[in-house]
């Protein structure tokens, strides 16, 4: 028995089983051959000193790997990328360890094989062709596969017991690759895309911007794609706890322009420094830390969508999840009007017309 003084409160865990049952669902699994199974449901943990590797020390990668560094949220982090770049990959690494006196005591590892990532804990995957100004995330969908087809086994013969994220663009389409690459015995939901965290939080700045207020009282999500074809859910736009719209009330000009500024702000990046880097680590190091703590932290993430708000194919988009040790615990089923679940249809047939050749090529292979 426990010598612990002060054990979870569970008495009233029954009654909110029932509310949680009512409205969410279980992960699904990325292609409908394959059964779904049931989540473990075990109460919230806290775990300290896990190990975190990176795949990929672009600008994306470094990125993440400083917003992790800066939040002490790991005890090991490891650093990966390809050989060519190994030189450049060490001063990198180095520069980072010379900071282990402003930080918690992290280990840092580097290599361009994967033996230093062993039993992971949590796997970032960033590799890939970096996004040029002008070029939409989707366009680099075959470049990029290749990449992940390379990482994947990599990846779960060293630690296949990870959670994985996926940051690679386009983002969506790698998770559902990822999932599929890793087999129907990989527990589904373990691994998940950044989605739109990333998304949610400019969108939320620009309304607490607009009305200065904290972006943290502000509650309201982006779903469907990280990119071009995202959909704002305005239904259910929280001020604290006040509605931004009235009900019925329709969508004007000034919220679709909100809109539009939040999937133009990576291209005015872009365009501006070449890249974008810190807002994405630092949503990736938010993630990061919901799985390393167990912290059931919701946000929109990718995973797989078929059955739910009348989409059929096996595609991945951002929904809110409930985002824990084993990655996506539950998928929540947010309300949406008619014409924002008729906008994340037509996204989700758009990102399965690009996801489909390659889906059926994997198939081919017995993948």
């Amino acid at each position: 028995m426990s010598s612990n003084l002060v054990p979870p409160d569970n008495r009233f865990r029954e009654y909110f089983k029932g509310w949680r049952e009512r409205n969410t669902v279980n992960t699904v699994p990325y292609t409908s051959s394959i059964p779904q199974l049931p989540r473990d449901t075990h109460p919230l943990g806290n775990f300290n000193s896990k190990k975190v590797t990176v795949v990929g020390m672009g600008q994306v990668g470094l990125g993440c790997v400083t917003a992790i560094l800066n939040q002490d949220i790991c005890g090991t982090l490891v650093m990966i990328d390809i050989a060519p770049a190994a030189k450049k990959l060490e001063g990198e690494a180095k520069d980072f360890q010379q900071g282990g006196g402003f930080h918690q005591t992290t280990t840092i590892l580097a290599s361009s094989d994967y033996d230093v990532s062993e039993n992971s804990d949590l796997v970032i995957i960033t590799a890939g062709v970096p996004q040029k100004p002008g070029e939409s995330r989707l366009s680099l969908v075959e470049r990029n596969a290749k990449i992940m087809g390379a990482i994947m086994p990599q990846v779960l013969k060293y630690s296949p017991r990870a959670t994985i994220m996926i940051v690679s663009n386009p983002c969506d389409i790698m998770t559902a690759l990822a999932c599929k690459m890793a087999g129907p015995n990989f527990p589904q939901g373990k691994i998940f895309g950044a989605g739109t965290t990333l998304d949610s939080s400019r969108f939320q700045c620009l309304i607490a911007q607009s009305m200065d207020i904290d972006p943290r009282n502000v509650h309201g999500y982006i779903i469907g794609e990280h990119g071009d074809s995202s959909v704002p859910v305005w239904s259910s736009v929280r001020i604290g706890a006040l509605p931004l719209l009235a009900p019925g009330q329709a969508v004007d000009e000034t919220l679709k322009a909100i809109h539009k500024a939040v999937v133009d702000s990576a291209y005015d990046v872009i365009n501006l420094k070449g890249y974008t880097n810190w807002a994405i680590g630092m949503s990736v190091a938010y993630l990061a830390k919901a799985v390393l703590n167990d912290n059931r932290t919701i946000s929109p993430v990718s995973t797989c969508v078929r059955g739910l708000y009348g989409i059929t194919e096996d595609v991945f988009l951002a929904v809110p999840c409930s985002i824990g040790s084993q990655g996506v615990q539950r998928v929540a089923i947010l309300p949406l009007t008619p014409e924002e679940e008729s906008t994340l249809q037509k996204s989700a047939k758009g990102i399965w017309e690009v996801q489909k050749p390659i889906w059926e090529q994997l198939d081919a292979q017995n993948v």
